[in-house]
């Protein structure tokens, strides 16, 4: 009866160390066009930090009322700290905003930063994350790596002429 117990102790202990490492999803290396969704699925901290992350009012109600069509090509590592910090806080911005005319496309950079290398040649990018705001083919501003205010904010002044 003792060793009974003991194999039943072994067995608790051995499969509560063993579960968190078998539920836990393995994290892969995001290259290329990627959706938001595939984004949110490869690392849960994305929609922990989008669910934490309050946007500033003054920059979504101004996002929410854009009228001229534009387009965001935002370049983030799935390895990043950084993409992993800023762009669930760009992620929670869009979604409050709703924003009809704001058009995002993702890209997944590895780790060696030379891959894709076609849409990084093709926007010069250099350090992750970059979002890259167009107005038609035309870049009018981007933001690269670490935001100096509140990524929304830095969004807004882009869109009304005040940063490049």
């Amino acid at each position: 009866m003792n060793s009974a117990r003991y194999f039943f102790l072994v067995s608790i202990i051995f499969w509560g160390m063993m579960a968190p490492g078998a539920v836990q999803a393995q994290e892969t290396e995001l290259t290329g066009p990627v959706t938001e969704k595939q984004i949110l699925e490869n690392d849960r901290i994305y929609e922990i930090y989008i669910d934490r992350y309050t946007p500033d009012s003054v920059a979504i109600d101004y996002l929410m009322n854009m009228k001229e069509p534009v387009k965001l090509m935002v370049f983030l590592g799935s390895w990043c700290r950084e993409s992993k910090k800023y762009i669930p806080r760009l992620m929670k911005s869009l979604r409050e905003a709703d924003a009809k005319n704001i058009h995002v496309e993702y890209v997944g950079v590895n780790a060696q930063k030379n891959s894709p290398e076609s849409f990084l040649n093709m926007h010069q990018i250099k350090y992750i994350p970059t979002v890259v705001v167009l107005k038609g083919d035309k870049e009018i501003g981007r933001i690269v790596e670490e935001p100096q205010q509140p990524i929304e904010l830095e969004l807004m002044e882009i869109l009304e002429g005040r940063k490049n």
